[in-house]
């Protein structure tokens, strides 16, 4: 049942608060996109020196691609597609944002439901891999296990009630609340930051971008901003705004769009639903049912959409109601409150077969420098477990100087007026 239930704003109203940044804003690096990978980056060159000011249309952390799973992990479903190398990286990057900031995350035992023998041994052995490669957990909580789960827990579980799945195995992974993951990123940097402006035009010469211009959507104002060198970190907004921008049509991107739902289950969480479940449905997709915050988080679904804003249809709900019937039968979907609706655009490095389904795409990002401007990167693709390592690449790149402190100085913690955030 839902109930009207309140979606995430993709571009919140500007606070009355004003900016109290320069008119003309002069630095070494402009980045333009305030998510994961501008707030990182941001951090990153602050670290190394460089000075910096971050763009963005909305508030800092406040697209985030929509909503992501609010997960930094190795990526279990890389099991099924043998993208080892990928999950070998997120795994090292998940223990370095437990030592980074651990308030902001927390490490679960995710149950993987097995319909039988020969599939759960299946799963005894790629978790084992998944657990032995990602041994290194900081702050793990000596409670939770791993492996195996012992049959009379698994039945006691009320989702398991003539669910065809007959066991789990327990695998390590590590919960977050993205937005203010990224929020603590920005109050990390001593970055100039232009949220909420509006990008009108820029100034160029040949095979060089030189300034933007902006526009205040506080109060209409106007301000300037030059830069040696720019990143645009634009997420599922990428080729829309190049091709606003400098008419350039090229499609970098394929935009996958999932939804999560968030149920109120109270009797579900009161009778022993405590542990998060994350079901393989096949084609590299998983479906997840994850207690968190007082409520039932499930997703996801897995389409093709053209744009980073589009909402939820209603096919993609049916969908997900339908898995989640099959799956877990004994808990009445259709009948339960839904609290909160979200849907996540993921930007896929568009591929050279251009039918590939987006679900067997990786998640790997691409730094790309624009065939017109030599001074422009482009940040394609990418994922919010990752965002930190290749953003130190990045900016390793860019300044020449490596920074072994950004996998060890701990985040500041964004207290809402850090970072002139609002």
């Amino acid at each position: 049942m839902i109930g009207d239930p309140p979606r995430p704003a993709s571009w919140p109203e500007a606070p009355a608060t004003p900016c109290v940044a320069p008119v003309r804003v002069d630095v070494d690096v402009a980045i333009v996109g305030a998510g994961i990978h501008g707030c990182a980056l941001a951090r990153e060159l602050t670290l190394r020196g460089a000075t910096c000011a971050v763009v963005d249309k909305g508030a800092v952390g406040g697209g985030t691609s929509q909503r992501s799973s609010q997960l930094l992990h190795g990526g279990i479903r890389y099991l099924q597609t043998g993208d080892i190398r990928q999950m070998r990286e997120g795994l090292v990057e998940r223990a370095t944002w437990a030592t980074l900031a651990p308030w902001r995350v927390r490490w679960e035992s995710f149950w993987m439901p097995h319909r039988g023998f020969f599939e759960g041994l299946s799963h005894r052995i790629g978790i084992g891999l998944y657990d032995s490669w990602g041994s290194e957990r900081p702050g793990w909580p000596p409670s939770l296990r791993l492996g195996a789960v012992p049959s009379g827990e698994f039945k006691a579980d009320p989702r398991a009630v003539n669910t065809p799945f007959r066991g789990a195995v327990a695998y390590a992974d590590l919960m977050t609340w993205d937005r203010d993951l990224v929020r603590d990123l920005a109050a990390s940097s001593d970055a100039t930051w232009l949220d909420f402006h509006e990008i009108e035009g820029f100034d160029d010469e040949p095979g060089l971008l030189k300034a933007a211009h902006l526009r205040d959507l506080r109060d209409g104002s106007s301000r300037t901003i030059t830069a040696k060198k720019w990143v645009f970190a634009l997420g599922p907004w990428n080729d829309g705004c190049l091709l606003r921008w400098f008419g350039d049509s090229w499609k970098r991107l394929r935009l996958s769009s999932g939804i999560h739902l968030w149920f109120d289950a109270p009797e579900l969480l009161q009778r022993g639903c405590e542990r998060p479940w994350a079901m393989m449905r096949g084609k590299g997709r998983i479906l997840f049912v994850i207690p968190r915050d007082g409520l039932l988080q499930v997703g996801t679904t897995e389409r093709s959409v053209e744009d980073g804003c589009v909402p939820i249809v209603d096919a993609e709900r049916e969908e997900l109601f339908t898995a989640l019937e099959a799956n877990i039968p004994s808990v009445p979907w259709r009948r339960l409150t839904v609290r909160m609706e979200e849907t996540g655009v993921r930007p896929l490095v568009r591929p050279s077969k251009a039918k590939t389904a987006t679900a067997k795409m990786s998640r790997e990002a691409v730094l790309e420098i624009h065939p017109k401007f030599s001074n422009l990167r482009l940040v394609l693709g990418g994922k919010l477990t990752t965002a930190r390592d290749l953003m130190d690449r990045l900016a390793t790149e860019i300044t020449g100087q490596t920074c072994p402190e950004s996998r060890t100085r701990p985040l500041h913690k964004w207290d809402g007026q850090s970072a002139g955030l609002q």
